[in-house]
Protein backbone atom coordinates (compact mmCIF):
# COMPACT_ATOMS: atom_id res chain seq x y z
CA UNK A 1 0.00 0.00 0.00
CA UNK A 2 3.04 2.29 0.74
CA UNK A 3 4.61 1.32 -2.75
CA UNK A 4 1.00 2.29 -4.76
CA UNK A 5 0.26 5.64 -2.44
CA UNK A 6 3.96 6.83 -3.14
CA UNK A 7 3.50 5.74 -6.93
CA UNK A 8 0.33 8.16 -7.38
CA UNK A 9 2.06 10.93 -5.68
CA UNK A 10 4.32 10.43 -8.33
CA UNK A 11 1.73 10.42 -10.95
CA UNK A 12 -0.31 13.53 -9.47
CA UNK A 13 2.95 15.77 -9.20
CA UNK A 14 3.78 14.71 -12.95
CA UNK A 15 0.42 15.46 -14.02
CA UNK A 16 0.31 18.75 -12.21
CA UNK A 17 3.89 19.52 -13.67
CA UNK A 18 2.08 18.85 -17.61
CA UNK A 19 -0.21 21.02 -16.31
CA UNK A 20 1.71 23.64 -15.38
CA UNK A 21 3.84 23.23 -18.16
CA UNK A 22 0.86 23.69 -20.73
CA UNK A 23 -0.40 26.79 -18.68
CA UNK A 24 3.03 28.62 -19.01
CA UNK A 25 2.78 27.45 -23.32
CA UNK A 26 -0.57 29.34 -23.11
CA UNK A 27 -0.11 32.32 -21.21
CA UNK A 28 3.79 32.56 -23.42
CA UNK A 29 1.10 32.43 -26.84
CA UNK A 30 -1.01 35.24 -25.22
CA UNK A 31 2.56 37.23 -24.21
CA UNK A 32 3.74 36.58 -27.72
CA UNK A 33 0.72 38.35 -29.19
CA UNK A 34 0.74 41.51 -27.05
CA UNK A 35 4.41 41.86 -27.50
CA UNK A 36 3.88 41.44 -31.38
CA UNK A 37 0.98 44.18 -31.28
CA UNK A 38 2.24 46.71 -29.35
CA UNK A 39 6.44 45.92 -30.49
CA UNK A 40 7.55 46.62 -33.99
CA UNK A 41 10.58 44.52 -35.37
CA UNK A 42 13.46 46.06 -35.22
CA UNK A 43 13.63 46.39 -39.04
CA UNK A 44 10.34 48.61 -38.64
CA UNK A 45 11.83 51.00 -36.49
CA UNK A 46 14.72 53.68 -36.30
CA UNK A 47 16.97 50.76 -34.14
CA UNK A 48 20.16 52.56 -33.13
CA UNK A 49 21.69 49.17 -34.74
CA UNK A 50 19.91 49.52 -37.98
CA UNK A 51 20.34 53.23 -38.31
CA UNK A 52 23.83 53.27 -38.02
CA UNK A 53 25.07 50.12 -39.80
CA UNK A 54 26.16 48.02 -36.99
CA UNK A 55 24.26 44.91 -38.57
CA UNK A 56 24.32 45.95 -42.39
CA UNK A 57 26.97 43.18 -43.22
CA UNK A 58 27.53 40.07 -41.22
CA UNK A 59 31.52 41.25 -40.25
CA UNK A 60 29.77 44.30 -38.95
CA UNK A 61 26.88 41.94 -37.11
CA UNK A 62 29.84 39.39 -35.76
CA UNK A 63 31.86 42.50 -34.12
CA UNK A 64 29.22 44.91 -32.61
CA UNK A 65 27.32 42.03 -31.14
CA UNK A 66 31.07 41.04 -29.20
CA UNK A 67 31.26 44.62 -28.47
CA UNK A 68 28.16 45.07 -26.77
CA UNK A 69 28.20 42.76 -24.39
CA UNK A 70 28.03 43.97 -20.68
CA UNK A 71 27.80 48.01 -22.59
CA UNK A 72 24.91 50.06 -23.08
CA UNK A 73 23.77 50.67 -27.11
CA UNK A 74 24.90 54.41 -27.06
CA UNK A 75 28.33 53.15 -26.05
CA UNK A 76 29.00 50.29 -28.65
CA UNK A 77 27.38 52.77 -31.20
CA UNK A 78 30.30 55.70 -30.50
CA UNK A 79 32.80 52.38 -30.50
CA UNK A 80 31.35 50.90 -33.55
CA UNK A 81 31.13 53.90 -35.81
CA UNK A 82 34.38 55.31 -36.01
CA UNK A 83 35.97 51.31 -36.29
CA UNK A 84 33.92 50.43 -39.18
CA UNK A 85 35.19 53.82 -40.83
CA UNK A 86 38.58 52.30 -40.56
CA UNK A 87 37.62 48.47 -41.23
CA UNK A 88 35.50 46.60 -43.06
CA UNK A 89 37.12 42.85 -43.10
CA UNK A 90 38.47 40.45 -40.72
CA UNK A 91 42.04 40.79 -42.68
CA UNK A 92 41.51 44.83 -41.91
CA UNK A 93 40.94 44.57 -38.48
CA UNK A 94 43.67 42.00 -37.67
CA UNK A 95 46.12 44.19 -39.26
CA UNK A 96 44.58 47.28 -37.44
CA UNK A 97 47.34 48.20 -34.53
CA UNK A 98 46.47 46.92 -31.07
CA UNK A 99 46.59 50.43 -29.51
CA UNK A 100 44.73 51.58 -32.30
CA UNK A 101 42.07 49.63 -31.40
CA UNK A 102 42.24 49.16 -28.25
CA UNK A 103 41.51 53.60 -28.27
CA UNK A 104 38.65 53.28 -30.95
CA UNK A 105 36.81 51.00 -28.98
CA UNK A 106 37.56 52.63 -25.28
CA UNK A 107 33.80 53.64 -25.06
CA UNK A 108 32.98 49.63 -24.19
CA UNK A 109 33.00 47.69 -21.76
CA UNK A 110 36.03 45.89 -21.09
CA UNK A 111 37.91 47.30 -24.32
CA UNK A 112 41.17 45.27 -23.38
CA UNK A 113 40.30 41.99 -23.57
CA UNK A 114 37.76 42.75 -26.22
CA UNK A 115 40.77 43.98 -28.09
CA UNK A 116 42.46 40.85 -27.73
CA UNK A 117 39.53 38.68 -27.96
CA UNK A 118 38.79 40.29 -31.42
CA UNK A 119 42.19 39.88 -32.67
CA UNK A 120 42.10 35.85 -32.11
CA UNK A 121 38.46 35.70 -33.57
CA UNK A 122 39.76 37.37 -36.65
CA UNK A 123 42.89 34.50 -36.32
CA UNK A 124 40.59 31.70 -36.09
CA UNK A 125 37.97 32.77 -38.97
CA UNK A 126 41.09 33.27 -41.41
CA UNK A 127 42.30 29.67 -40.19
CA UNK A 128 40.13 27.66 -39.20
CA UNK A 129 36.91 28.69 -41.59
CA UNK A 130 38.58 30.02 -44.45
CA UNK A 131 37.91 33.93 -43.70
CA UNK A 132 33.83 33.63 -43.57
CA UNK A 133 32.06 33.25 -40.31
CA UNK A 134 30.58 29.79 -39.06
CA UNK A 135 27.01 29.22 -40.29
CA UNK A 136 26.79 26.66 -37.03
CA UNK A 137 25.87 27.57 -33.43
CA UNK A 138 28.29 25.01 -32.32
CA UNK A 139 31.34 26.31 -34.55
CA UNK A 140 30.36 29.89 -33.97
CA UNK A 141 30.81 29.26 -30.11
CA UNK A 142 34.47 28.25 -30.64
CA UNK A 143 35.08 31.54 -31.74
CA UNK A 144 36.97 34.03 -28.99
CA UNK A 145 34.48 36.27 -27.07
CA UNK A 146 31.83 34.45 -28.51
CA UNK A 147 29.22 32.81 -26.20
CA UNK A 148 25.50 31.28 -26.33
CA UNK A 149 24.05 34.82 -26.73
CA UNK A 150 26.17 36.27 -29.28
CA UNK A 151 25.67 32.84 -31.46
CA UNK A 152 22.25 33.20 -30.91
CA UNK A 153 21.74 36.59 -32.12
CA UNK A 154 24.19 35.26 -35.61
CA UNK A 155 22.09 32.62 -36.10
CA UNK A 156 19.01 34.39 -35.85
CA UNK A 157 20.14 37.91 -37.74
CA UNK A 158 22.55 36.76 -40.07
CA UNK A 159 21.24 33.02 -40.75
CA UNK A 160 17.88 33.19 -40.49
CA UNK A 161 17.63 30.42 -38.18
CA UNK A 162 14.36 31.34 -35.75
CA UNK A 163 16.18 31.70 -32.44
CA UNK A 164 15.77 33.38 -29.35
CA UNK A 165 18.75 34.96 -27.35
CA UNK A 166 19.07 36.24 -23.80
CA UNK A 167 20.51 38.63 -22.55
CA UNK A 168 19.87 40.65 -19.66
CA UNK A 169 16.78 42.96 -20.46
CA UNK A 170 15.20 39.52 -21.78
CA UNK A 171 16.05 37.80 -18.61
CA UNK A 172 14.77 40.14 -16.51
CA UNK A 173 11.82 39.95 -17.97
CA UNK A 174 11.40 36.05 -18.30
CA UNK A 175 11.42 35.72 -14.80
CA UNK A 176 9.29 38.38 -13.84
CA UNK A 177 6.68 36.99 -15.93
CA UNK A 178 7.40 33.89 -14.43
CA UNK A 179 8.56 31.85 -17.33
CA UNK A 180 11.81 30.60 -16.23
CA UNK A 181 12.98 30.47 -12.81
CA UNK A 182 17.01 31.18 -13.61
CA UNK A 183 19.20 33.53 -12.98
CA UNK A 184 21.33 31.97 -15.90
CA UNK A 185 21.03 32.96 -19.46
CA UNK A 186 21.97 29.67 -20.73
CA UNK A 187 19.62 27.88 -18.59
CA UNK A 188 16.61 30.49 -19.69
CA UNK A 189 17.68 30.47 -23.30
CA UNK A 190 17.45 26.88 -23.65
CA UNK A 191 13.80 27.03 -21.79
CA UNK A 192 12.66 29.80 -23.87
CA UNK A 193 13.54 28.29 -27.02
CA UNK A 194 11.96 24.90 -26.24
CA UNK A 195 8.67 26.37 -25.31
CA UNK A 196 8.26 29.55 -27.70
CA UNK A 197 5.70 28.57 -30.54
CA UNK A 198 7.47 28.42 -33.73
CA UNK A 199 5.68 31.76 -35.14
CA UNK A 200 6.75 33.96 -32.75
CA UNK A 201 10.48 32.67 -32.71
CA UNK A 202 12.11 34.67 -35.62
CA UNK A 203 11.02 37.96 -33.57
CA UNK A 204 10.90 36.99 -29.68
CA UNK A 205 13.86 38.63 -28.44
CA UNK A 206 13.19 41.50 -30.82
CA UNK A 207 10.08 42.59 -28.52
CA UNK A 208 11.27 41.17 -25.14
CA UNK A 209 14.38 43.35 -25.25
CA UNK A 210 12.37 46.43 -26.03
CA UNK A 211 10.19 45.63 -23.63
CA UNK A 212 12.51 45.20 -21.18
CA UNK A 213 14.05 48.32 -21.80
CA UNK A 214 11.77 50.70 -22.24
CA UNK A 215 8.84 48.98 -19.79
CA UNK A 216 10.27 46.29 -17.22
CA UNK A 217 12.73 48.18 -16.59
CA UNK A 218 15.21 46.50 -13.57
CA UNK A 219 14.81 49.40 -11.36
CA UNK A 220 10.95 51.46 -11.37
CA UNK A 221 8.93 49.20 -14.07
CA UNK A 222 6.30 50.97 -15.52
CA UNK A 223 3.68 48.46 -14.88
CA UNK A 224 1.11 50.73 -15.54
CA UNK A 225 2.08 51.13 -19.06
CA UNK A 226 2.67 47.73 -19.50
CA UNK A 227 0.59 45.68 -21.90
CA UNK A 228 1.12 42.01 -20.32
CA UNK A 229 0.50 43.75 -16.70
CA UNK A 230 -2.82 41.29 -16.15
CA UNK A 231 -0.30 38.06 -17.27
CA UNK A 232 2.44 39.09 -14.88
CA UNK A 233 2.72 38.60 -10.90
CA UNK A 234 5.17 40.90 -10.33
CA UNK A 235 3.08 43.72 -11.68
CA UNK A 236 2.21 46.49 -9.33
CA UNK A 237 -1.14 46.38 -7.68
CA UNK A 238 -2.79 49.11 -9.30
CA UNK A 239 -0.87 48.25 -12.51
CA UNK A 240 -3.90 48.27 -15.36
CA UNK A 241 -3.04 47.16 -19.08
Amino acid sequence: MRHISRLTAVVMQDQKHIQNSSNRVQRLDLIYEQLSRNYSTFDQTDDPWMTNGLSSTPFRCLVSVCLSTMTVTPRVVKACVPLFERVSSFEELLALDDEALRTIIKPVAHYNRKTTNLKIMCQQILRDFGGRIPDTHEDLMKLQGVGRKVADIMMNFIFGQDTIAVDTHVLRVLNRLEIVHTSVAEAAADEINRITPPQYKRHAHEWLIQHGMQVCTARGPRCGACCISELCSHRSPDATC
